[in-house]
């Protein structure tokens, strides 16, 4: 039966944010191949302006696929849909599964659509060239190899927006839970939910910082900051995030499973 709630969930989000992913493909190849005609003020600049609009797709591949999931969450579970999802045998843990699930997958498509449009827009021997002198001396700062820094910045960024997801859905199912104003309670106890972590994250990082200075160094931005300060805040800040991303899975799935309030 999660198979077939993950089908449906999937088949909904892509929906939505497909015509993003087309729409940032075509306007990253239109820029590209204007951008390439030499000698050509006009096309040219429609070049730049279609890569631009590629841009702006891009930022609203990531946007849209939060809000679809979160609105899926809602109108399947709280809403109208909400009488037929809870009809069916499959307990909630599992419908609350397939919405993580679909999210995930999701997520992840959308990112690899965001590095092939920035990849046809930029692709160049010069560019990769950049990249790989400017990326070899990152990684030697940090005395990793190009991959190992690539993986960590890829890890720490990706499980960010995973918290953001999982935040957004604490902020739902506790608004939901309200007789009213729900919509807007939901964003308010997401928003918290979002912002908690982080303060008691800063706070971890300044209370380790009066017992090593080269963390607090990190704080103060007049100070020379220490690289392998930095290194070791990104592996920590990955098995923060881990955590973070459980707790929240564990403290939204028990609360959807004791029942919801279906408007």
């Amino acid at each position: 039966m999660l198979g077939k709630l993950l089908k449906y969930d999937l088949k909904w989000t892509y929906k939505g944010v497909m015509v993003f992913y087309i729409l940032a493909i075509i306007f990253s190849t239109i820029g590209r191949l204007l951008s390439e005609i030499e000698n050509s003020l006009i096309f040219n600049i429609i070049g730049q302006v279609c890569i631009g609009t590629a841009v702006a797709m891009v930022v609203n591949v990531l946007i849209n696929n939060l809000i679809r999931v979160w609105v899926r969450f809602i109108r399947n579970s709280y809403k109208d849909e909400s009488y037929l999802t809870h009809t069916l045998p499959v307990s909630k843990k599992t419908i609350f599964l397939s919405k993580v699930l679909s999210a995930i997958i999701t997520m992840i498509t959308s990112a690899v659509i965001i590095v092939v449009c920035v990849a046809i827009c930029y692709y160049s021997q010069e560019s990769i060239e950049w990249v790989k002198q400017s990326l070899e001396f990152v990684a030697s700062t940090y005395n990793s190899t190009v991959v190992g820094f690539l993986l960590i910045v890829t890890v720490v960024l990706f499980l960010e927006m995973i918290f953001a997801l999982f935040a957004g859905y604490i902020g739902i199912i506790f608004g939901q839970k309200s007789n009213n104003l729900k919509t807007g309670k939901s964003v308010l106890y997401g928003f918290i939910a979002y912002m908690i972590p982080q303060t008691i994250t800063i706070g971890i990082i300044f209370i380790l910082g009066l017992f090593n200075k080269d963390i607090m160094n990190l704080l103060n931005t007049t100070s020379i900051i220490n690289v392998e300060a930095i290194k070791s805040i990104m592996y920590a800040g990955i098995v923060i995030y881990i955590c973070y991303i459980s707790i929240y899975y564990l403290i939204g799935k028990r609360q959807f499973e004791k029942g919801v309030n279906v408007d």
